[in-house]
């Protein structure tokens, strides 16, 4: 109980640090991340590395072997000249790295086993942001590009918060939700002009951007009309697409709709354990709280028009010129978490308060999200496969990111 009151505690100051009100206050702003430290420097040791332990850790995906290649052929991945156009640019190309979004680009919990250990976040591990390691311990977006640009910039590693330094152009934060992304770009924005290491003008940007989690979770069953959220969503991500196109040139933006939350809903059917029941009740009250249950449908409808909302405004040409694009990659539209040999969910997919997901999740997010990046407009990649299964290399074909008008051939989706 002592443990479970301890979670609960810190849920209540992260839910409450939130909101704008509380924030307003700079003594509040102090006192909440002066607790956020005190928690990653009591935790921060724990689930930093590959195991906690001389047995492997079930949450962390296989590591390759040193004997076995990266799959794809990296000569050619970087352009000879810097393009000039984000409908030319290699995967090498990328010079600098970022990442928006809440506690799932934090890496909130990536190597926890257990609830005192999702506290900490492990930036270095998280996804499409975490550079910790190489793609053979930790396969993640920016350890794949390093494979064909050493020079990377920007990427998480260790285990930090987002004013650390370690955090780099990781602009993530938990609890963040829609509303929060213009002040979340603007923060970014000057971020990266500030760091001497970038040339605005000159370096390629590749970011990442997903949100939604929280808003599903927090304000599904809060608001008078729920409805409404996509509306406020729309106009959330136009200014914060903005802000970017205006500050930033030569950037490519993927837009990664989040996941539909039915998958972790799904996994309270059969098997139940008394830490998942509570922690997944505090953090997601909207979608676990059993007051709402009659409205689910309702909340699994606006969640799934959310994701197309997401790859529509991917589609309006004011975020489309020479050297800026707004991608949607749909790695996440069609996420679930795979079952266990006795055909519940398998909680190794998930971090150890059953919210948030496991290392080995992100390794697999990781993969798709390589993919949908080669993959053309029209044709991305939704199904889950384990991780290096199927990892789709440039070709002397088809050798840039993908993009709407690069995908075009003769007037035809290629």
């Amino acid at each position: 109980m002592k443990r479970l009151h301890l979670y609960f505690v810190l849920q209540v100051c992260v839910l409450v640090g939130s909101q704008t009100t509380f924030l307003d206050s700079p003594e509040n702003r102090q006192l909440l991340r002066q607790l956020r430290t005190f928690f990653l420097r009591a935790f921060g040791n724990m689930g930093s590395e590959r195991s906690f332990s001389s047995t492997r850790n079930i949450k962390i995906q296989d590591e390759v072997p040193p004997n076995v290649p990266f799959p794809c052929n990296v000569t050619g991945g970087r352009s000879t000249e810097v393009p000039e156009s984000v409908h030319r640019l290699r995967p090498g190309d990328i010079d600098v790295i970022a990442a928006m979004g809440d506690s799932l680009t934090a890496g909130a919990g990536v190597f926890s086993n257990n609830l005192l250990e999702t506290v900490v976040e492990n930036r270095g591990a998280a996804a499409t942001i975490g550079g910790q390691g190489t793609w053979r311990t930790f396969l993640t977006l920016p350890n794949m590009i390093k494979e064909f640009n050493p020079n990377l910039i920007g990427y998480s590693f260790g285990n930090s918060l987002h004013f650390h330094e370690a955090s780099q152009l990781n602009a993530a934060e938990i609890g963040a939700m829609s509303e929060d992304m213009p002040f979340m770009a603007k923060y970014l924005v000057n971020k990266i002009k500030s760091n001497p290491r970038i040339d605005v003008k000159k370096h390629w940007k590749l970011i990442t951007l997903m949100i939604g989690s929280n808003n599903f979770c927090m304000q599904l069953c809060s608001m008078p009309s729920p409805w409404s959220l996509l509306k406020a969503h729309e106009e959330d991500m136009v200014r914060t697409l903005r802000i970017l196109r205006d500050n930033l040139p030569r950037t490519f933006v993927a837009l990664i709709p989040p996941p539909h939350l039915k998958a972790l809903v799904d996994t309270r059917n059969g098997r139940n354990f008394i830490d998942c029941y509570f922690t997944t009740t505090i953090e997601c009250p909207c979608l676990f709280g059993l007051q709402y249950r009659d409205r689910l449908q309702e909340y699994y409808e606006i969640m799934r028009r959310w994701q197309e909302l997401d790859e529509q405004i991917a589609e309006y040409s004011e975020f489309h010129t020479k050297d800026f694009t707004v991608e949607a990659e749909l790695a996440l539209k069609h996420a679930f978490i795979p079952l266990a040999r006795d055909g519940f969910a398998d909680l190794s997919y998930l971090a150890g308060d059953c919210f948030h997901i496991s290392q080995k999740t992100n390794a697999l997010y990781a993969n798709i999200v390589w993919n949908n990046l080669l993959e053309p407009y029209g044709n991305k990649s939704k199904a889950w496969t384990p991780p290096y299964e199927r990892i789709l290399c440039p070709t002397p074909e088809r050798p840039f990111l993908m993009t709407r008008q690069n995908s075009w051939k003769n007037n035809k989706l290629r």
